[in-house]
């Protein structure tokens, strides 16, 4: 049997246990209610679960990079209204210098927390790695 500490939440919406669940009431209710029945029944479900797994692959990859992408998106945007500035030739007044100067705060504020996130998750899977090996 394969370790079921590989088994995301999410995949397991279809299954339902109740407050009496237990193992050999599973393997009771599994087709030919014997050990082997419930392997089968396990091995289903195991199955039915990798198909979903590379399905949504595309979809966790975008999701991964959405992030990076919107960091994109907000670095573009204050370069250009920055070179905008600069070739209007007329100096800011300070309410747009403050402007621009908190917008460059919540770029780097965004940066760092990105960076942040990934570093833990890094971080994570590289426990969770040392913790199967």
């Amino acid at each position: 049997m394969t370790s079921g500490l590989a088994i995301a939440p999410a995949a397991l919406q279809d299954v339902q246990l109740g407050a009496g669940a237990s193992l050999s009431r599973l393997a009771q209710l599994a087709p030919g209610g014997d050990a082997a029945g419930f392997e089968r029944a396990l091995a289903s479900v195991q199955q039915r679960m990798d198909v979903r797994a590379t399905e949504s692959s595309a979809q966790a990859m975008q999701r991964l990079v959405q992030p990076l992408d919107h960091i994109n998106a907000e670095a573009a945007s204050l370069g250009r209204d920055a070179r905008a500035a600069a070739a209007s030739g007329q100096e800011l007044t300070p309410g747009e210098l403050v402007n621009l100067t908190v917008r460059c705060q919540e770029f780097m504020f965004h940066c760092q927390l990105t960076s942040n996130i990934a570093n833990r998750t890094s971080e994570g899977l590289q426990q969770l790695f040392r913790q199967q090996s």
